[in-house]
C-alpha cells in the first residue's frame, strides 16, 4: 500500500511535464524535458512540439544536428507558455535558473530588445517575473539581413546572432569560441569582434606556399645542350651512300676564339669544307659530329695534330687537355 501512494505522488509531482515526454530533469539549474524520438520524428515536429526554437535544441544536443535516430533522448529546455496579447506580443514568466540570454534565443530577439521593451536596467532577472516579448516588425528583420564576413579569423557579430549560431557557421565549438576570446557568459552583443580561429594558425597555414616554392623552380641546367644535340641527328651514311670510310688516329686541339659558338665546327686537313666528321674522344669514349668549317693550318710535322675543334664540341667530348687523343671518322 505504501509503494502505491508512492507512485501516485511521484506522477503527481510532475504535472508540467508533457504526456509525450520520459521525464522533466535540472540541469544546473535550468528545467529540460528528456524526450525519446519515435520514428519520422524531426526536429522541427519537436520544436513546434514543445514550443522550442531548432537552434536551442541543437545547442544542448549538438550531435542531433547530423539526424535523428529512434530511440534516441533529446534535452529539451522547458519554457512555460507564454500569453499572446492581440498586438502580437507575449508575456513571459521568468522561471528559475533563466538568464536574458537563454529568453533572447527562446523568442528569437536581441537582449536588448528584452531590455528596451521591459525597462531593464541591468541584466538581473527574479523567478515569476513577467517580460514583455514583442512581435519585431518585417522592416527590422530586412535591415538586419546582411551577415558581416570574417577578416583574418575575425568575426563582427549581428543582429540575431549567438555563441552558437557563430560556432555553427565557422564549423567549430562554442567551448572554443568561449577560450580563444576569454568569456565566461553566452551573451553577445551587435557589433562585438570574436576570434574564430585559434591564435597562430593561420600563421602556420601561410607558410605552405613557402614548403613548396622549391619544388617550383625550374631546372633547366640539363637541357643546355639542347640545340647542339639536334646536329646528332646527322647520319653520315645518308648522303655519301656507296663512299668509302675514312678513319684517322690522332691530336684534337681547341680553335681558339670559339668561346662564345654554339656550333659544332672543326679544321681538318684534307676534308672538304661542309664535311660531316664523327670525331671520338679515346680517353671516354664520347663522340661528337662535327662540320668542317676550314683547312687546318700547318701546325708542324711532329705535333700530330689532326683536328681542331670548337669550343662546344671541346665540351661535348668532355676534354680536360689542350691536345687530346681522338680518332676521326668521316667519308670521301
Amino acid at each position: 500500500m505504501i509503494k502505491v501512494i508512492f507512485l501516485t505522488l511521484v506522477s503527481w509531482s510532475n504535472p508540467a511535464a508533457p504526456i509525450d515526454s520520459l521525464r522533466m530533469e535540472t540541469i544546473n539549474g535550468k528545467q529540460f524535458i528528456i524526450h525519446r524520438i519515435d520514428e519520422k520524428e524531426t526536429l522541427y515536429g519537436i520544436s513546434r512540439r514543445y514550443g522550442v526554437p531548432i537552434t536551442a535544441i541543437l545547442e544542448q544536443n549538438p550531435t542531433a544536428d547530423g539526424g535523428l535516430a529512434v530511440g534516441q533522448l533529446l534535452k529539451v529546455p522547458y519554457v512555460l507558455k507564454s500569453k499572446v496579447q492581440q498586438n502580437g506580443s507575449r508575456t513571459h514568466k521568468v522561471t528559475a535558473g533563466e538568464t536574458l540570454f537563454s529568453i533572447s534565443r527562446l523568442y528569437d530577439v536581441s537582449v536588448d530588445d528584452i531590455k528596451s521593451w521591459n525597462s531593464l536596467p541591468g541584466n538581473s532577472l527574479s523567478t515569476g517575473q513577467e517580460l514583455v516579448i514583442k512581435k519585431k516588425s518585417p522592416v527590422t528583420e530586412t535591415v538586419t539581413t546582411t551577415v558581416s564576413k570574417p577578416v583574418d579569423g575575425v568575426h563582427t557579430v549581428a543582429s540575431k546572432e549567438t555563441l552558437y549560431s557563430v560556432a555553427r557557421q565557422y564549423d567549430i565549438t562554442v567551448q572554443q569560441i568561449r577560450d580563444w576570446n576569454n568569456l565566461t557568459i553566452d551573451e553577445v552583443k551587435i557589433g562585438q569582434t570574436l576570434l574564430v580561429a585559434e591564435p597562430g594558425i593561420t600563421k602556420t597555414v601561410e607558410t605552405k606556399p613557402e614548403i613548396k616554392t622549391p619544388e617550383v623552380v625550374t631546372v633547366t641546367t640539363p637541357r643546355v645542350e639542347t640545340k647542339p644535340q639536334t646536329e646528332t641527328t646527322i647520319r653520315i651514311s645518308e648522303k655519301v651512300t656507296g663512299s668509302d670510310e675514312i678513319k684517322e688516329g690522332g691530336l684534337a686541339e681547341l680553335i681558339e676564339g670559339t668561346d662564345g659558338n654554339r656550333k659544332y665546327l672543326a679544321l681538318h686537313r684534307t676534308a672538304k669544307v661542309g664535311t660531316i666528321l664523327k670525331v671520338r674522344n679515346e680517353l671516354n669514349n664520347r663522340e661528337v659530329f662535327v662540320r668542317v668549317a676550314g683547312e687546318l693550318p700547318n701546325i708542324g710535322a711532329n705535333t700530330n695534330v689532326i683536328i681542331k675543334i670548337s669550343k662546344s664540341a671541346y665540351d661535348r667530348l668532355g676534354a680536360i687537355d689542350p691536345r687530346f687523343r681522338v680518332e676521326v671518322t668521316y667519308y670521301k
